[in-house]
C-alpha cells in the first residue's frame, strides 16, 4: 500500500461522515468527486463507524476514524460531559439559542477537526490541505489548474465568510490550508491547541462548533497576516452580525463547481433556487 507521502501530493482534500451521513450525502460526494475532479487531486475520507464504496481508489484514500488517536482521546475524556455534547452551560446568558445544541457540541464536530490535524500532520510535503463537508456535490468538472487557481499561493488561508466586515463564524464548508506557510503553520497548531486543552481553549468561548472555533482563531491570525482569501468577501451588501449570513458558499466562485446541501437542504439533496443571489450560468443551477 502506498504511503501517505506517495499517495498525496500538492492538493489534497478531505472530508468525513457517520453512517448515516454516508447514505444521506456522502457516498453521493464521493462518487461526484471521483467522477468530476482531476485525478491529480487526492482525497482522504474518514470514515466514521461505516464503510463507504470506494469509486476510485487511486484517487480517494479511506481512513478508518479509530486511527486517528487524538480524537478517540477526545472523545474518551469529553463523551459523557454535557457541555461537551450539545448542553448550553449558561442558558441564563443565552435566552434566545441556548437550545440550538449544535452551538455547544464539541464532540459532533470534533470528528472534523481532528481529521484535519491528522492530515496536517501527515501530509507535510503537500502544499494544500483542503477540507470539503461531505455534505457537498460536485456538479462540474473542475480541473487540475481550475482547482489551483481556487489557492492563491500568495495566502496562507481561504475560506468562506459571510461578507465584508462580517462579525460571525465563517461558512466552513469549505476551506483550503497552505500548510507550507509560516502564519498557517501557527494558526493551525493555535487551532489544535484549542481543543488539545479544551478547558483553557474551546470551552472559554461563548460556543464551541468548529465554526466558532476555527472563526476565533482566524480573526486572531488574519490581524498578523492579511494574506488571506475570503471567497464569499464581495457577495453581500449587508454584512452578517450573529449567525446565518445566508448560503455564500454556492454564491461565490466555489458554486462554478460545488453544491453544498447545508442543514435542511440535505433531505432535498440540493440547495434551493431562492439560495441564489444573482442567477448562476452552469448547467446545474438552471435545473433545480
Amino acid at each position: 500500500m502506498a504511503t501517505f507521502k506517495e499517495f498525496c501530493k500538492m492538493i489534497t482534500v478531505l472530508t468525513t461522515f457517520h453512517k448515516e451521513g454516508l447514505e444521506q450525502y456522502g457516498q453521493r460526494f464521493l462518487d461526484s468527486f471521483a467522477l468530476r475532479v482531476d485525478k491529480r487531486i487526492q482525497m482522504l475520507c474518514y470514515a466514521e463507524n461505516c464503510t463507504p464504496t470506494n469509486p476510485d481508489a487511486q484517487q480517494i484514500k479511506i481512513i478508518n476514524q479509530t486511527e486517528v488517536q487524538p480524537l478517540m482521546d477526545f472523545k474518551t475524556q469529553w463523551g459523557n460531559v454535557p457541555k461537551a455534547n450539545g448542553v448550553c452551560p449558561f442558558p441564563e446568558k443565552r435566552p434566545r439559542d441556548h437550545h440550538k445544541k449544535f452551538k455547544w457540541d464539541a464532540v459532533r464536530f470534533a470528528n472534523k477537526v481532528y481529521a484535519v490535524f491528522d492530515a496536517v500532520e501527515k501530509l507535510q510535503n503537500n502544499n494544500w490541505v483542503v477540507w470539503m463537508d461531505a455534505d457537498t456535490f460536485v456538479h462540474n468538472a473542475i480541473t487540475y489548474e481550475q482547482f489551483q487557481d481556487l489557492l492563491p499561493n500568495d495566502k496562507w488561508i481561504t475560506y468562506v465568510g459571510r461578507g465584508k466586515g462580517s462579525q460571525t463564524w465563517p461558512e466552513c464548508g469549505f476551506y483550503g490550508l497552505n500548510i507550507q506557510n509560516k502564519t498557517c503553520k501557527d494558526f493551525t497548531a493555535e487551532f489544535k491547541r484549542m481543543y488539545d486543552e479544551a478547558e483553557n481553549g474551546i470551552f472559554n468561548l461563548i460556543e464551541w462548533h468548529d465554526s466558532f472555533v476555527f472563526g476565533h482563531v482566524l480573526q486572531k491570525y488574519k490581524l498578523k497576516d492579511n494574506n488571506f482569501y475570503d471567497y464569499s468577501e464581495n457577495i453581500y451588501n449587508k454584512t452578517a452580525k450573529s449567525g446565518g449570513g445566508g448560503h455564500p458558499l454556492i454564491n461565490s466562485i466555489l458554486g462554478n463547481y460545488f453544491d453544498h446541501m447545508k442543514g435542511a437542504r440535505k433531505n432535498l439533496g440540493k440547495s434551493k433556487r431562492s439560495d441564489l443571489i444573482n442567477v448562476r450560468g452552469e448547467k446545474y443551477w438552471n435545473e433545480i
